[in-house]
């Protein structure tokens, strides 16, 4: 076999079963090692009040938004190579990251809801091209299944899309993120009941609070959101870090 046909299928292995770990780039670590996977699995915690977009202005009540990491360092390394770089196999692990979120979050909605509507907040349609994989389909189908194990009446919804005029957002700054969001989500039809916002990642929240917009004025009721991880950017003014068991009641005020 010559030279360049090693080459070719070398390529080729590395494609299918990349060695290396794809947060630290340790070697035979595939496609995470315990280090960052334990950092993807951290405490299942409230992180939306750093989010700017979240937060009213009015004083109103926030989107309430879970997730088990910050997106920084590994965190941010591995699903980065999840959504750009075609590391499909590490969708097993962030599969398990959200799963594990979703379950814990079940135990607030329970007295609120039972019946939940998973919804994920859509890509833009050249991403979704793209990508050899769903992308937030496939977090909210995790969602969905862990609700559901938890007891609750869950079910996957897939009622939003975005605009044809939406912009990427990556390299853009805070301010342009949120502004290049506002009024870029549609709902295609009502979900079938109070709806969880799954999403990968929270920044300023503008995707978020767009999809819950848009649900609100098609007349559907937004319980919260659960994310594989937040920004260090939006947290950086965090005043409150409130653990899953907290709740309840604050949830519902969103319903009334």
């Amino acid at each position: 076999m010559g030279k360049r046909a090693v080459k070719a299928l070398r390529a080729a292995a590395d494609l299918v079963w990349p060695a290396d770990c794809a947060g630290c780039g340790r070697e035979l670590a595939n496609p995470l090692c315990p280090s960052c996977r334990l950092a993807l699995l951290g405490p299942v915690e409230r992180r939306e009040q750093g989010a700017p977009r979240l937060v009213p202005a009015d004083g109103g009540p926030a989107l309430p938004t879970w997730s088990s990491a910050w997106y920084s360092g590994e965190v941010r390394r591995a699903i980065v190579a999840w959504k750009r770089q075609g590391r499909g196999e590490l969708e097993h692990e962030l599969r398990r990251a959200i799963a594990r979120t979703a379950e814990a979050v079940a135990r607030v909605l329970a007295p609120v809801s039972r019946e939940v509507a998973v919804v994920p907040v859509p890509s833009r349609l050249v991403r979704r091209l793209t990508r050899r994989f769903a992308g937030t389909a496939v977090l909210a189908v995790a969602a969905t299944q862990a609700l559901a194990g938890a007891g609750l009446e869950a079910s996957y919804a897939d009622v939003l899309r975005r605009t044809a005029t939406s912009r990427e957002q990556t390299g853009r700054s805070l301010r342009e993120r949120a502004a290049g969001r506002e009024g870029t989500t549609l709902v295609k039809r009502l979900p079938p009941a109070p709806c969880l916002l799954v999403d990968d990642v929270l920044t300023t929240g503008a995707s978020l609070l767009d999809a819950e917009r848009a649900l609100a004025r098609a007349g559907g009721a937004t319980l919260g959101a659960v994310v594989l991880a937040v920004s260090p950017a939006a947290a950086s003014h965090l005043g409150m870090v409130a653990d899953t068991g907290a709740g309840p009641a604050w949830v519902a005020r969103r319903m009334s």
